[in-house]
C-alpha cells in the first residue's frame, strides 16, 4: 500500500517471515499519487487508512496542477515546453527514489537475514532440546503410571475374586443358616417334658446368634468391598486418561521433533501464542499434579489390599473356624441329650415290660380270686338252701339239732371267707388299674422319648451331617459349600 508521505515516515515491510524497519527521508512530497485506499476500498481499509492520509484518486494523463489546466486552456489546450519538461523531471526524481529506496530495503533485508539466521538456529536447537527433554520426563511419568494403571487393574481382578468369594460364603451361610434353623424348628415340636431348654438347644441358639452377627459381618465387609472396588476403578479411569493423554503429548511431542522449515504440513496459527500463555500449567504444577496422582493411586492400592487381606484372614477364615467351632459344640451337645435319652428309653421301656408283665400277673390273679369267690358263693349258697329247706319241717321236727348248727357255722365262715376274697379283690382291681395307669404313663414317656430321638438322630443329625467339616469350612466357606 502506498500511502501520501511527508518529511520524515517509517515504512514496515514483511519480507521471508521477518519483519524489517527501514527509514528513509523523502526530499519532496509526492504529489496525486494513487493510494489503494482509493483503488481498493473495502472494510479493513477504511479503518487503517486515516483521513489525512488519504489521497483521491487522479488519472495518470493528468500530473500537473491547477495552474497548469489553466495555462492550457489559455494556450488553447497545450501544454507548454516547460511544463512539459518539468514533468518529465518529476517523474525521473520519482524513479530515481524509487530505485534509490529499493536498494535499501534489499540491504536492510540482507542484514536482517544474515543477522537473524543463527539467532533463528540458536532458538530452534533450544527448543527442540527442550521438547525432546520434556518429551523424556513425559515418557518416564507415562511409564510410571501404565505401571501403577496395571497394578491398579490387577488389584481389582483380586478384589472381584475376593467379593466372588464373600458372596459365595454368604451364599454358604445361607445353607448353615437353614440347617441351623431346620434344627431349631424340629426341636420345637417335641412333646412334653422333653420340650426343655437342654444343653444342644443352648448351643443351637448360639449358633443362630453366631450366625446372624457373621452375617452382618458379611453385608459390612461387601459394602466395604463395593466402596473399595469404585475407588479403585475411579482411579483406574484417572489413570488411564492421565496415561492417554501423556502418550498422546508424547506423540505430539515426538510429531514436534520431526518438524522443520521443510515439513509439508507446518502452517501459520493465529492466537496460538496467547493461548499457549492462558492455558497451560507451569512444569512444576504439572509435575505436582502427576505424583498426586500417582501418590493418590498407591494409597488407594494399600487400602485394597489390607481391605482384601482383612476379608481373607479376620473375616472368613476366623468366620468359618468360630462356626466350624460352634458346630462342633452343637453336635458334642446333641450326641450327649441322644445318649442321655437313649438311657432314659431303655429304663422307660424295661418298666413298661415289667409293668406290663405284672397287669399280665394282676389279671391272672383275680381271674382265680374271681373264680374262687364265685365256688364260695355257690357254696355258701347251698348251705343256705339247706338251711332254707330244713326251715321247711313241719311243728317240732324243726329242732335244732347238730346239722343246723353245722350249717350254721358253714354259713358264717363261708361269709367270712367271702369278705376276706372280696376284699383282697377289691385290693387287686386297685393294684390293677395302677399298674394300667403307670403304663400309660410310661408308654406315653417312650413315645416321648421315642419322638425327641427321632428329631434328634433322624432329622437333626442327618441334616447336620450335610455341614462342612473343619477342614473344608475354612476353604469352601470363602468359595462355595460343597459337600
Amino acid at each position: 500500500m502506498l500511502l501520501k508521505s511527508t518529511q520524515n515516515r517509517s515504512t514496515t515491510l514483511n519480507y521471508g517471515g521477518f519483519f524489517l524497519q527501514v527509514s528513509h527521508i523523502m526530499d519532496k512530497p509526492l504529489e496525486k499519487q494513487l493510494t489503494m485506499c482509493e483503488m481498493i476500498l473495502d472494510d479493513r481499509t477504511r479503518e487503517t487508512c486515516n483521513t489525512d492520509q488519504r489521497l483521491s484518486c487522479t488519472r495518470y494523463v493528468r500530473p500537473c496542477d491547477e495552474t497548469d489546466e489553466k495555462l492550457r486552456r489559455d494556450s488553447g489546450g497545450y501544454y507548454s515546453f516547460d511544463q512539459w519538461q518539468k514533468h518529465n523531471e518529476k517523474l525521473l526524481n520519482r524513479s530515481v527514489r524509487g530505485y534509490h529506496q529499493s536498494n535499501v530495503v534489499e540491504y536492510n533485508v540482507q542484514r536482517a537475514i544474515n543477522t537473524l539466521s543463527a539467532s533463528v538456529d540458536k532458538y530452534a536447537l533450544d527448543s527442540t532440546n527442550k521438547i525432546a527433554g520434556t518429551a523424556r520426563r513425559i515418557d518416564a511419568w507415562r511409564l510410571d503410571v501404565l505401571q501403577a494403571l496395571e497394578s491398579v487393574r490387577d488389584e481389582i481382578a483380586l478384589l472381584l475374586s475376593s467379593k466372588q468369594k464373600l458372596q459365595k460364603a454368604q451364599t454358604a451361610l445361607g445353607v448353615i443358616r437353614s440347617i441351623s434353623v431346620e434344627c431349631l424348628e424340629r426341636r420345637s415340636f417335641r412333646l412334653a417334658v422333653d420340650l426343655t431348654l437342654d444343653p444342644g438347644q443352648v448351643e443351637l441358639v448360639k449358633e443362630k446368634e453366631l450366625i446372624d452377627e457373621i452375617d452382618d459381618l458379611f453385608c459390612r465387609t461387601l459394602c466395604q468391598l463395593k466402596d473399595q472396588l469404585n475407588s479403585n476403578k475411579t482411579i483406574k479411569y484417572r489413570l488411564e486418561e492421565n496415561w492417554s493423554n501423556k502418550n498422546q503429548s508424547m506423540k505430539i511431542d515426538t510429531m514436534n521433533l520431526s518438524l522443520n522449515i521443510q515439513s509439508p504440513i507446518i502452517m501459520s496459527h493465529t492466537n496460538v501464542i496467547e493461548d499457549s500463555e492462558n492455558a497451560c500449567l507451569s512444569v512444576p504444577e504439572w509435575e505436582m499434579a502427576v505424583k498426586n496422582l500417582y501418590e493418590e493411586a498407591k494409597r488407594t492400592m494399600n487400602d485394597s489390599t489390607l481391605l482384601r487381606s482383612i476379608v481373607d484372614d479376620a473375616v472368613l477364615k476366623k468366620s468359618a473356624k468360630r462356626l466350624r467351632d460352634q458346630a462342633d459344640a452343637v453336635d458334642i451337645a446333641l450326641a450327649r441329650f441322644i445318649s442321655d435319652t437313649q438311657h432314659v428309653e431303655q429304663a422307660l421301656g424295661n418298666d413298661l415290660k415289667q409293668v406290663v408283665q405284672r397287669l399280665g400277673d394282676s389279671e391272672n390273679l383275680i381271674g382265680g380270686l374271681l373264680r374262687v369267690i364265685t365256688n364260695l358263693e355257690k357254696a355258701k349258697m347251698t348251705a343256705e338252701t339247706r338251711l332254707y329247706n330244713r326251715l321247711k319241717r313241719p311243728e317240732d321236727e324243726n329242732f335244732k339239732d347238730s346239722a343246723q348248727s353245722s350249717i350254721l357255722s358253714e354259713v358264717k365262715s363261708l361269709q367270712e371267707q367271702l369278705d376276706t376274697l372280696n376284699y383282697q379283690l377289691h385290693c387287686a382291681r386297685t393294684g390293677h388299674l395302677g399298674l394300667k395307669e403307670a403304663r400309660s404313663q410310661l408308654e406315653d414317656e417312650v413315645r416321648v422319648k421315642r419322638k425327641t430321638l427321632w428329631t434328634d438322630t433322624i432329622r437333626c443329625q442327618k441334616v447336620r451331617a450335610f455341614y462342612p467339616s473343619a477342614k473344608s469350612c475354612t476353604i469352601e466357606i470363602k468359595s462355595y459349600l460343597i459337600q
